[in-house]
């Protein structure tokens, strides 16, 4: 869906992903602007990298090997990392007496005496206080390289299109992200230049198709393009293993790509609706997709992995965005045909309602036209005539027709309970298809 677009709040309560945290100064408390929302996705999502993927003729043998000189930090640097509190879209730390804002699980704060006492804690939308006095994972002291928070080790296949996410470093500019497949660079990526907080994730537009063992890394840049940290350390959660011819996989947009409570990425299963699922799907899902967009890349992207079965969940951005439902109808029944053509068993699932008035109060989006719930309908009829459809729209769904408020913070992605419903909806049909078998 949409990117990177400013939300105005009440109550300083900035509801994206990470707040813009000015750690200059000695301010008691810091400035917190309104951040972007990062489960938003536009089709120019790739405008937001600065520099592009670069051709294999410049990847080296050994990635690990750091030239560049590190520009050393001025200040001591305390990075506290904890567990995400679920429906939680920000995190309130007090040190010092001084009050910051992390719409990540983690930061990283300069301060005079790196034993200083802290407090952390979840914030909710509406401001208040869902847990306090979080207890900390781990807290470094001066780190050398950035902490990425990526959860891969917790999927049962790697996403085709990846989210790296990461604890923001304190003092950095932007940052430098390369993608490694059996030790070569594949893809090298730089962030935009923002010298702010809210550069913490970024989604890779660029399917990974190629069987083989990846990890990524990231690492800290000035404005000058020097580095202010260490390549980020390889370990399980920012590994993973690309394999074809899986059983089960989901083709769709945000709905299905995850992530969830505004500020945090599909990197994390907790938002992933995948997770919920006992049998093991892969994740086809691509935020901001259209009908039309998903059918455009259906060889691409579906026909490497020769599924046996394929979920398709599709249609709320298109009914978002004025796309007539019977428009919207045609292009499923594309993506239906192709399947039949390549023996792929299509299993529709009924997209997900919206809720305006929350859309509008958070006003990262545009408030959806107002016969949205009649092409929503037409999409659902369609589906549900289908010959294998699975009716999760019901569920998520209240008396006026609308997205339940306490499923979705931002009032278009169903959150943690939300994707619950959808993965257990997928599992049970999973279970009756396997014992029939």
């Amino acid at each position: 869906m949409l990117r990177i677009v400013p939300i105005v709040l009440a109550l300083v309560l900035c509801v994206s992903n990470l707040g813009f945290i000015n750690f200059g100064g000695n301010s008691s408390e810091k400035n917190v602007q309104a951040p972007r929302n990062h489960l938003t996705q536009d089709n120019n999502a790739q405008a937001a990298v600065r520099g592009e993927v670069y051709n294999l003729e410049d990847a080296t043998d050994t990635p690990e090997e750091v030239s560049e000189e590190i520009i050393p930090r001025e200040q001591n640097i305390l990075r506290l990392y904890w567990d995400i509190v679920p429906n939680a879209v920000k995190y309130e730390i007090f040190i010092d007496g001084a009050t910051f804002y992390a719409y990540t699980n983690g930061i990283e704060i300069p301060v005079e005496n790196v034993s200083a006492k802290f407090q952390v804690n979840a914030i909710s939308l509406e401001g208040t206080t869902l847990e306090n006095k979080l207890p900390i994972v781990s807290l470094d002291t001066n780190p050398t390289s950035p902490r990425t928070t990526t959860e891969f080790d917790k999927m049962n296949y790697p996403p085709i299109y990846p989210v790296y996410s990461w604890i923001p470093t304190s003092g950095a500019d932007h940052y430098e992200i390369e993608l490694i497949k059996d030790g070569k660079i594949v893809r090298r990526y730089f962030t935009n230049s923002q010298q702010q907080d809210d550069n913490f994730d970024l989604y890779d537009k660029v399917p990974v198709l190629d069987e083989g063992e990846y990890f990524w890394r990231i690492r800290a840049l000035n404005a000058n393009n020097q580095p202010l940290s260490q390549w980020s350390e390889k370990n399980s959660s920012n590994s993973f293993e690309v394999k074809h011819k899986i059983r089960f996989c989901a083709l769709g947009d945000s709905i299905t790509h995850g992530g969830g409570s505004i500020s945090v990425p599909p990197s994390t299963v907790m938002y992933n609706w995948e997770t919920y699922c006992a049998i093991p799907v892969k994740n086809l899902g691509r935020s901001g997709d259209t009908t039309a967009e998903i059918l455009a890349r259906f060889d691409n992207d579906v026909l490497p992995f020769r599924p046996e079965v394929l979920f398709i969940m599709a249609g709320v951005n298109d009914y978002r965005a004025n796309i007539l439902g019977a428009e919207s109808v045609e292009n499923l029944a594309a993506i239906r045909n192709k399947c039949e053509q390549y023996g792929i068993k299509p299993v529709f699932l009924t997209p997900t309602p919206l809720n305006p008035a929350q859309i509008q109060k958070l006003q990262f989006v545009d408030r959806p036209p107002e016969d949205w719930q009649e092409h929503q309908r037409f999409i659902c009829d369609w589906i549900r005539d289908q010959e294998y459809f699975i009716d999760v729209n019901a569920e998520l769904t209240d008396d006026e027709g609308n997205l339940i408020e306490v499923l979705s913070v931002d009032g278009l992605h169903p959150d943690a309970d939300g994707k619950r419903i959808i993965g257990e909806a997928v599992a049970a049909w999973l279970d009756k298809y396997l014992n029939l078998k």
